[in-house]
């Protein structure tokens, strides 16, 4: 088929012209409204060309995306009322090259605009007299869009007045690269190398008529440096365009660059306007290294940079927002004091709706979760999680099938028309440089094995060799389903074999897509911290992770599946641990709390500020809130919100002592209750109100949660957070409580559980695990309750509430229903388990509580605890970077 980019770029803008109300609305176009203007065009297609381009623009514009939310203060808006004395040049062409050029559809573009106009007028007008001083953090998510969001702001502002710009990209050489290349074909416009004698243009420049260029103060191949022969030779006041600084967030060259722009200014405040973006503001920026003095030595110099300019604006950009949110938290006074805290806005981006995300991958109901997840099982004996870095290497017979699955996707994606589209394959399951390579080496073997087998694959006898038996077998496992088949595989699987596995780390082992553009790169692309962070993996189909699972933000961070797979994701594979893919469903959870909170909060019209507050107080915080100082730290100030939460006790000691103790306690409380209410009881549950509060406190205090439980188990003597929470409102907000114990509908109904007079059947919570410190009921889910038992006990008119703002995912989950309550609700579950979990010492009826907490008024006032050594090695677990191709190399800046 010939080249039809052309056609697809003229059909795209004439489409979107027409059509501009409905593409910059969201709204969908008219009912063969494409069809038409296909037929109505002056290109002559055949049958297959027409279908191909209508398939493509029907795939551009069914793309939506909408705006996000934000909140923010002390904002005033000025770009509206500047806009007209604006030459949006670099914008302009930017958009006609993300249009004409076919890389993003036009709804997209026309929700970008948008979007980067709010983060510009929230980030200041640079042509406004006197000092001033902007801060700001946009929320994204992973492989999401982020540097074409920054990408257009930088237009943007160069075009307002900015006139330097610092990018501040990540921690690795590989990504600064990749950044710097990025911005080359966005903004400057041709390859960015020193003292070239002619910088080979780019195809941006082919977007305007006039040709201008701004200036670049870091190349391809060079950081920041102070060397004539390789780096920036002119001065900050030499240049009528803007200048740009695409850096590595390390101290050598940050430290280079404050020196240089120090003598720029000669002693004086410099008076060009700074934007300064700082690309995963959540690494380097605050808080990542185990080595505190280098976290501050880089913190320090962004905060200098900063300094010496008179109109000053920081952006800073990151999916994982925690170490931003939790910035200096000794206090919260200090937390909102610090430099880098978003002070100023905090605007979440929506990706659009093709976006391959957590959600989608990881929640209970995401639609991607059944196919493209495959738990492994097998690794501990080859490849355990933790290791040294001489540890044997030999791979895990999983990896293998990986390995063959990835080859079966890259021969489906041939069939499909994509055999000349990048395809990559990632396998991230150590830290350290020497066992990268040593898994490099037994990859590259078992690949030869593999297309020796792929160039037979059509032969007489191949279905009788082992390896293609293995392919079959695996293709019918994964895609049976679909509309290839294997025979169709097998005629192109000797193509498909042809991948090449490649180390990406400090070492080397660069993945240039762009010098691939042609014919694809396809690739195996093994590493640690280089493939952890910011990188771009192109036509990512297979994933293959073994990794500690201790930081949150940075396992989500490696989870570089994310993305856009068009046409293809329905054969992307992610190969993890159990214990990863509950981490993964933990995090996304709190992310998406997280979120919510902005768009609650800007409902509210509250700003940076109380949400900083609020969500430090959240139970998505507790172990970040830690953070530098706490690392060895035996007490800990901590401020802890529980409201709006089904706060479960999902971790019980591994005692049936403690069981028996446990469920004496709940008959004592529950001899108190009287009669279950009428009104409120059910066949699915028993149900009292206005239980004195103090009498559920009375409970709380003889019930033993085992201590791996951050919210109900004992941190300090005896005490809890929650229990710290409920005293503080004993009196009035949690003065009453409703009590509720729920059942099965059916089954066999048990007397004397809880008490003579009352008979229902038991639950049964066959899945779970013994963890080191108890129990873990629903293997890692956190859950001991059924999904509509926080609906119990709600009215009518609280029920549709709630469902309401569940679907309008104003909240989420058993949040939108803890929201309606005007009362607590007490659960006490009493369950059975099958007695197969390995380890477990409880039997008979086991019984735990939950507690479903309406909001509050109040705010949790911080309190000083004197930690024991199981919540300090929780805190430790949890601050824990293991994102470090080697610490050696980390502290010495070679990456």
């Amino acid at each position: 088929m010939r080249d039809l980019s052309a056609e697809l770029a003229f059909l795209t803008l004439s489409i979107g012209k027409k059509y501009a109300d409905e593409v910059n609305s969201g709204r969908a176009l008219p009912q063969g409204a494409i069809a038409t203007e296909v037929d109505a065009s002056p290109f002559k297609f055949d049958d297959e060309e027409k279908a191909e381009v209508l398939r493509a623009l029907e795939a551009s514009f069914t793309t939506t995306q909408t705006r996000g939310y934000s909140v923010f203060s002390d904002f005033k808006p000025w770009l509206k009322d500047s806009s007209g004395s604006i030459d949006f040049y670099y914008w302009n062409r930017l958009k006609r090259y993300y249009l004409e050029g076919g890389s993003l559809p036009a709804p997209v573009v026309a929700t970008l605009d948008a979007v980067t106009d709010q983060i510009l007028d929230f980030s200041g007008n640079p042509l406004a007299a006197g000092l001033g001083s902007r801060r700001g953090m946009v929320m994204g998510h992973v492989q999401s869009g982020k540097t074409t969001n920054y990408s257009a702001l930088i237009c943007k502002a160069a075009d307002a007045g900015y006139r330097t710009i610092i990018l501040l990209a990540g921690i690795t050489n590989s990504l600064r690269t990749q950044t710097q290349e990025r911005l080359d074909e966005t903004f400057i416009g041709k390859k960015s190398v020193f003292h070239a004698l002619a910088a080979e243009p780019l195809p941006i420049l082919t977007y305007s008529i006039k040709k201008r260029f701004p200036a670049y103060g870091t190349s391809r191949d060079k950081d920041f440096t102070r060397d004539p022969g390789g780096g920036v030779v002119f001065s900050l006041a030499a240049h009528n365009e803007p200048i740009i600084f695409v850096c590595k967030k390390n101290t050598a060259p940050l430290s280079k660059l404050r020196d240089w722009l120090i003598e720029q200014s000669h002693g004086q405040v410099i008076t060009s306007p700074l934007l300064l973006i700082d690309d995963e503001a959540d690494n380097a920026s605050i808080n990542t290294s185990k080595n505190p003095k280098a976290t501050t030595a880089i913190n320090a110099v962004i905060r200098e940079i900063m300094a010496l300019f008179e109109r000053r604006s920081y952006v800073g950009y990151t999916a994982t927002p925690f170490a931003n949110i939790f910035i200096d938290p000794d206090t919260n006074n200090e937390m909102l004091k610090d430099d880098l805290f978003p002070k100023h806005f905090i605007k979440t981006l929506d990706p659009p709706n093709t976006y391959v995300g957590a959600s989608r991958v990881f929640a209970d109901k995401g639609d991607l979760r059944e196919p493209m997840v495959e738990v492994v099982k097998d690794y501990v004996p080859h490849l355990p999680l933790n290791h040294k870095a001489d540890h044997p290497v030999a791979l895990p017979p999983s990896l293998l099938t990986a390995i063959r699955v990835f080859v079966l996707t890259r021969a489906i994606r041939i069939l499909r028309g994509q055999g000349r589209q990048h395809c990559t394959m990632m396998i991230n399951v150590s830290r350290f440089n020497a066992i990268q390579e040593k898994v490099h080496g037994e990859v590259y073997i078992y690949l030869q094995t593999l297309q020796n087998a792929a160039a037979m694959a059509m032969g007489p006898d191949a279905l009788s060799d082992l390896v293609i038996s293995e392919f079959r077998d695996d293709f019918e496992r994964e895609f049976g389903d679909g509309d290839e088949t294997f025979d169709a595989v097998r005629t192109v699987l000797a193509e498909a074999a042809r991948v090449q596995p490649l180390t990406v780390n400090m070492k080397g082992g660069a993945l240039d897509y762009r010098a691939h553009r042609e014919n694809g790169l396809h690739v195996i692309a093994i590493g640690g911290l280089a493939l952890s962070r910011g990188l771009t993996l192109e036509g990512l189909t297979v994933s293959y992770i073994l990794r500690n699972t201790a930081a949150s933000d940075t396992l989500m961070q490696m989870a570089r599946w994310f993305g856009y797979r068009p046409g293809y994701e329905d054969v992307c594979r992610v190969y993890l641990p159990q214990i990863a893919l509950n981490h993964y469903r933990e995090i996304n959870s709190a992310i998406e709390e997280l979120r919510d909170e902005v768009r609650l909060m800007h409902d509210l019209e509250m700003t940076p500020e109380h949400f900083g507050l609020k969500v430090r107080e959240s139970p998505t915080a507790i172990r970040i809130t830690a953070a530098n100082k706490m690392r060895t730290a035996t007490q800990m100030t901590i401020a802890q919100d529980y409201s709006e939460r089904h706060l479960e006790g999902y971790i019980l000691p591994n005692s049936q002592d403690v069981n028996q103790a446990n469920l004496e306690a709940a008959r004592a409380f529950v001899a108190t209750l009287g009669a279950p209410s009428a009104d409120l009881s059910t066949r699915q549950a028993k149900v009292w109100e206005r239980t004195a509060g103090r009498a559920v406190m009375t409970l709380l205090k003889a019930f033993r949660f085992s201590p791996a439980h951050g919210d109900l188990g004992p941190i300090s003597g005896n005490v809890s957070l929650f229990e710290d929470y409920f005293n503080d409102r004993l009196r009035d907000e949690m003065k009453e409580w409703d009590v509720a114990i729920p059942h099965p509908a059916g089954g066999e109904p048990i007397t004397n559980v809880l008490r003579p007079d009352l008979s229902f059947p038991l639950r049964a919570r066959n899945s779970g695990d013994v963890v080191e410190g108890g129990f873990r009921v629903t293997q890692g889910r956190n859950r001991v309750a059924d999904p509509d038992d926080a609906q119990i006990g709600l009215n009518k008119d609280q029920l549709a509430a709630g469902m309401q703002e569940r679907k309008d995912k104003v909240r989420r989950g058993d949040k939108a229903f803890c929201a309606q309550r005007t009362r607590p609700l007490l659960l006490i579950h009493v369950f059975t388990t099958d007695g197969t979990t390995k380890h477990l010492k409880l039997s008979g009826p086991i019984v735990t509580l939950s507690f479903c907490l309406p909001s509050t008024k109040k705010r949790t006032p911080e309190r000083s605890y004197q930690v024991n050594a199981v919540y300090r090695k929780q805190i430790e677990a949890a601050l824990a970077r293991e994102d470090e191709d080697d610490d050696d190399a980390v502290q010495a800046g070679e990456i």
